[in-house]
């Protein structure tokens, strides 16, 4: 069971305040404060919360009756391969409570190894950069193929540009598979790619596939997320992006 000295030693890592552990974990501040100062005999429910919510946040710890430890993993690349999952996942990192704290999005899309030519071959992935942590989606297979794999992507999309609207950039052709390589290296050869801002999804979606096409397909769907893109975003009107700065 987490101990009150890992929880202050876990947001001091994340450089989160009480109030935003207690948001993430469902607890209240006052809850928080006076477990941190030693205070009352909190509920195992109550620390396994709050365990579970810096566990997500990418904190570590473990206590073994001598030792306390307390490791923060400061890049990740989630192993979730199925889609709905993933996308459940990015859609948190991306809320306005994430201890992510998203201080950039890279979207950009790669050629999938295992499929080589084939017609889904190239696949959206994520890198997202947080106050302290960075987070790599690229084992899972976002594409537009049909209209439930439309909706995921959809909703990312939507969450990122309602959210984070001047934090979004992209590459503007796909590349080669990152997941052959390992995480510090694919992190790295993308910091190190040129990359243009996102301005509108459009730009993005016509690396791998036809957003006019898309859009006409999807888009007047009731609940569909495409729909709800659009009239935020608006229909495809392309601002010319730049290059990155040096």
């Amino acid at each position: 069971m987490i101990t009150t000295a890992q929880i202050r030693a876990g947001r001091s890592l994340l450089n989160i305040k009480q109030s935003e552990l207690a948001k993430a974990a469902g607890v209240s501040l006052a809850t928080l404060n006076n477990i941190e100062r030693g205070i009352g005999d909190p509920r195992a429910s109550t620390l396994e919360a709050l365990e579970r919510a810096l566990f997500q946040a990418g904190v570590e710890t473990e206590t073994d009756g001598s030792t306390e430890t307390v490791r923060l993993h400061r890049l990740a690349r989630p192993s979730a391969y199925e889609t709905y999952h993933a996308s459940q996942r990015i859609l948190e990192s991306l809320s306005r409570d994430s201890l992510l704290k998203v201080q950039h999005i890279l979207f950009y899309t790669r050629r999938d190894h295992a499929l080589r030519d084939a017609e889904d071959a190239v696949k959206l992935c994520l890198l997202l950069e947080g106050r302290v942590r960075t987070v790599l989606f690229d084992q899972v297979s976002f594409t537009f193929s049909n209209g439930g794999r439309a909706a995921e992507t959809s909703g990312i999309l939507l969450a990122a540009f309602a959210l984070h609207g001047d934090k979004l950039s992209m590459l503007d052709r796909p590349i080669e598979d990152t997941t052959l390589a390992p995480l510090a290296d694919a992190v790295e050869r993308l910091k190190q790619t040129p990359w243009q801002p996102l301005q509108h999804p459009k730009a993005l979606i016509d690396t791998f596939d036809d957003w006019d096409e898309k859009l006409e397909r999807y888009g007047s769907r009731t609940g569909h997320p495409l729909g709800d893109l659009v009239r935020l975003v608006g229909p495809g009107q392309v601002v010319p992006a730049l290059n990155k700065p040096a």
